[in-house]
């Protein structure tokens, strides 16, 4: 089988010949500059200059074409130009750098030793609603943020590999309102349920609404599957009740997919949402989501026996595949290899699974924990 076909056979729940794997196909499913240094090391493969910066908040890069085809990477994507986001917008004050995106939040990180940058300012924590209504937002159609897609593209074969669109213009309809105003003031505007945090979700979905048009207009013709994004939950619960998921997120979410589907009906959607979310995958499932990414089986009531057993035959789990947290970083290669198998016996039968871990691979991973996670796919990944 092609890449392709494997990775289109297991979304519609068939078994391929061998579970796909994604690396470096979206942000979650990357690794961390650091760790990638590290990685090409081991491999010992010589690159061409510098890795193509994914997501500089977090780090991330897209791994090489040649690093990708090395361990069996199935799946190629496509992002937004990220450096658009911080052009003219990057800083330093001796001892944080800094970084004002294109919705005019301040991030920064340590000078020394840091690895991330964090929020430092959310630009709409003090605004009413006429200074939301009045703020100047990014344009989501802005030629600058689709300039490097051609690129990416001249560098995949469409017929060999699917091909992703991550959507990181932004973030989550959610997520962005809590980043924009802040999570203790969005939160309560939210729960009071005051004009401003309505305002601003049906902005935030407007805006994603015409990126959309504006991806699939220009690339729909290469584009096998979506990726949308809202870190819904946390270690031990969601963020809001599923009550309040139902009347906020959950409507301007079906909008969004339906527009999209609209567009291109055989494309896939896929969500990545961290944490513990069980309670909402049902509406999520309703919403059009026939991916979940990253698949936090080591949060609370994420069990996999379950989530393969109530859900598997409606969503394809895209990761899941080690605990980027604890074993991946921090076990011995045999303990990667072990959880590995385990994870593909519980995730393998009756496809529905891509193997990815549980999100990007981080700066403290060693290179021979992540060796070890692929030669056990290939070697154990076989149906």
């Amino acid at each position: 089988m092609t890449s392709k076909e494997r990775v289109l056979a297991t979304i519609s729940h068939q078994e391929p010949d061998r579970v796909p794997i994604d690396f470096g196909a979206t942000m979650e499913t990357t690794i961390h500059a650091e760790g990638y240094k590290k990685l090409i090391k081991a491999l010992d493969i010589q690159t061409a200059g510098s890795p193509v910066e994914m997501l500089k908040t977090a780090g991330f890069v897209r791994p090489d074409e040649d690093v990708q085809q090395h361990i069996g990477a199935d799946v190629r994507g496509l992002f937004p130009n990220r450096r658009y986001s911080g052009e003219g917008r990057l800083s330093e004050d001796g001892e944080y750098k800094l970084l004002t995106d294109e919705f005019g939040i301040l991030w920064r990180k340590p000078v020394d030793g840091g690895l991330y940058y964090d929020i430092h300012n959310s630009p709409m924590s003090n605004m009413q609603l006429d200074d939301i209504k009045n703020y100047n937002f990014p344009d989501p159609r802005n030629d600058k943020i689709f300039e490097n897609v051609d690129t990416l593209l001249a560098n995949v074969n469409i017929n060999e590999y699917p091909v992703v669109y991550d959507n990181c213009f932004g973030n989550g309809i959610f997520q962005s309102c809590n980043q924009l105003m802040g999570y203790d003031t969005y939160l309560m505007a939210m729960a009071l349920s005051e004009p401003r945090a309505d305002y601003l979700m049906d902005k935030i979905l407007e805006m994603k609404l015409e990126f959309w048009d504006e991806v699939l207009t220009r690339f729909g013709d290469k584009v096998d599957i979506v990726k949308e994004l809202d870190d819904m939950g946390t270690q031990i619960n969601l963020l809001i009740s599923p009550d309040m998921y139902k009347q906020h997120i959950k409507p301007r979410l079906k909008k969004l997919v339906d527009f999209i589907k609209s567009k291109k009906p055989e494309v896939k959607m896929m969500m990545h949402s961290c944490g513990s979310v069980s309670k909402i995958i049902p509406d999520l499932i309703d919403c059009g989501i026939e991916i979940l990414n990253p698949v936090q089986y080591t949060a609370a009531e994420m069990d996999p026996v379950m989530l393969k057993r109530e859900f598997g035959a409606d969503l394809t789990f895209w990761g899941g595949g080690v605990d980027t947290q604890t074993i991946l970083p921090r076990g011995t290669a045999d303990e990667v290899s072990e959880e590995v198998k385990r994870m593909l016996e519980l995730f393998m039968p009756g496809g529905g699974f891509v193997f990815a871990p549980i999100h990007a691979i981080q700066a403290d991973v060693p290179a021979e924990n992540i060796l070890a996670m692929w030669e056990t796919v290939r070697e154990y990944g076989i149906y």
